[in-house]
């Protein structure tokens, strides 16, 4: 009994240290956003360009959308592509390096800080260096590949320039960062104990068994945080499209955002623009609540049972 009131006042505590990390972020959000989140909703009522009043029309920006709009499916096609494409990719790469960056050799702090780098470069720089990477022409990528062409007798790859190729390759070029995610997995890898290794390996475990019966079931915490945020973030990627591609060719890199971009500062469309918006937040809103039940999934160390 006593046990069980430590963990419970435990509990306690994270959630008050919970609570006052996020505080700076939730008075921000209530002193300066709840406004605009509460506009952006009534505009998407109404007919408003920015320069004449607003125009109430009830739920036709919404009708339009969804029976009136090829475009609204086809980026909100695009999209879903690149989220089921790109969040596992993500996860895999996140997780292989680091058991690779997870040993003890001479000099494995700057090989962390190297993977790491990407994510505190610029995106329109990083977008920038991977359209030379990927150039068909004379990009670096298709220089490397050129034995691999000739060996097989085809043509180098168009990437980027390619329509059955571009949405894949922003998720190559998105693979890049994945150094972020890394430093997740590697800080909870480390956290494992390995009183829990030596005994697996008093019982014959080897590294296969080691890894699949420890390691990643107590990595599952942080492998379901970075699924979360990998589903949120990649419902909302553009700004690699927007430079790289800029959603061609042939739409086939249009992104629901990109699309919403347009519709906002192309067409003046404030109305459907926020309409876009809301109806993203729904989708995301679902597609969080349906993975957060995979949370059964998930083993918390030292949880009480």
């Amino acid at each position: 009994m006593a046990k069980a009131i430590t963990v419970r006042q435990m509990k306690k505590q994270e959630n008050l240290a919970g609570h006052l990390f996020a505080s700076p972020w939730l008075i921000g959000l209530i002193l300066l956003g709840i406004f605009p989140i509460l506009m952006s909703f009534y505009i998407s009522f109404t007919n408003y360009d920015m320069i004449s009043p607003m125009e109430w029309i009830g739920f036709e920006n919404y009708r339009i959308l969804f029976t009136n709009d090829n475009l609204f499916w086809k980026s909100l096609g695009n999209t879903v592509y690149h989220v089921v494409i790109a969040v596992p990719l993500s996860i895999f790469v996140g997780l292989a390096l680091a058991f690779l960056l997870n040993n003890k050799v001479r000099g494995m702090s700057v090989y962390r800080t190297l993977f790491y780098l990407p994510n505190v470069v610029s995106v329109v720089a990083m977008t920038l260096l991977w359209m030379w990477l990927f150039q068909p022409n004379f990009g670096l990528v298709n220089a490397l590949l050129k034995p691999l062409y000739d060996l097989f007798g085809i043509e180098p790859l168009g990437w980027y320039l390619d329509q059955d190729l571009s949405k894949f390759t922003l998720i190559l070029m998105g693979l890049w960062t994945s150094g972020g995610s890394m430093v997740i997995y590697l800080a909870q890898m480390q956290d494992i104990p390995t009183s829990l290794y030596e005994s697996a390996e008093i019982d014959g475990a080897g590294w296969w068994a080691k890894t699949f019966h420890i390691t990643l079931p107590l990595m599952t915490p942080s492998i379901y945080f970075n699924f979360i945020m990998g589903l949120i973030g990649s419902f909302q990627v553009f700004t690699m499209a927007y430079i790289m591609t800029n959603g061609g060719p042939s739409r086939s890199s249009y992104y629901y955002a990109y699309y919403l971009f347009d519709k906002m500062m192309a067409d003046n469309a404030m109305g459907m623009a926020s309409a876009m918006a809301w109806i993203l937040l729904v989708i995301v809103l679902i597609v969080t609540v349906v993975a957060l039940k995979l949370n059964r999934f998930v083993f918390y160390m030292g949880e009480d049972s």
